[in-house]
């Protein structure tokens, strides 16, 4: 199971593949700009202000000049690449082999999807109550957990019946919002299987706290099986 400590001053393991090492390895990079920055920032400061003649050395100084202007244009330049990159990979839905939705509600999440024969089905997301799920995380774990196929790729419809929510898996990479009558599609996939934990990111309501995201990533195998089984239970 992936979820974040408490405190932790790192992201933590992605699973998906691919964009997630290459947001990560973006972030690295900014930090690593933004210290550059902040001393190149600092030097000067302190060189100006401990100068014999404080500023007055570089009041018409045109090198200096050239430098802060030619220098932030050549790190955005440097930034733009991978940025528009890893915005292409965030949006490009190519040909995923399975879709679902996500409907928004106050304050649960429904699922919608297709099974084998094509019937519609869909399951209900509440906040789990620690009676009903023993050793579950608090506020965090759901009464039906959304179920999707591991190593493929995915394409997620996200929609709201009502107010404005917000679907964020953090270990996904993914956060997108719901807005009513609109509908949203993101892809993604789970390089391996395990459990993934989001909320709602977006402050819907009284209740904005308690309605968590939970998807399950299984073997195709056994997600075959569970798809049988929920369409026996909806159908049968």
């Amino acid at each position: 199971m992936l979820v974040v400590l408490y405190g932790s001053k790192f992201f933590h393991d992605v699973v998906y593949a691919g964009v997630g090492d290459d947001l990560q390895n973006f972030f690295h990079y900014m930090m690593l700009i933004s210290v550059f920055i902040l001393s190149l920032v600092l030097i000067m400061m302190y060189r100006i202000s401990s100068s014999v003649y404080k500023y007055r050395s570089y009041k018409k100084s045109e090198l200096l000049e050239w430098v802060w202007t030619v220098i932030p244009m050549i790190i955005l330049g440097v930034l733009w690449f991978p940025s528009a990159s890893n915005l292409y990979l965030m949006n490009h839905v190519d040909e995923p082999k399975w879709s679902f939705k996500a409907i928004g509600h106050q304050w649960y999440w429904s699922y919608e999807f297709l099974s084998k024969d094509h019937e519609q089905l869909s399951i209900d997301s509440y906040l789990a109550s620690s009676s009903e799920e023993t050793g579950s995380y608090r506020l965090l774990d759901v009464d039906q957990r959304m179920v999707a196929p591991a190593k493929t790729q995915i394409r997620l419809l996200v929609g709201s019946v009502d107010v404005l929510h917000s679907f964020a898996l953090p270990a996904l990479m993914l956060k997108v919002d719901a807005i009513p009558g609109r509908m949203n599609q993101l892809p993604f996939s789970a390089h391996r299987a395990g459990v993934v934990y989001g909320q709602c990111s977006e402050i819907c309501g009284v209740n904005h706290s308690f309605m968590p995201i939970v998807v399950e990533f299984i073997p195709m195998k056994e997600f075959a099986q569970w798809l049988s089984k929920v369409r026996d239970q909806q159908l049968g």
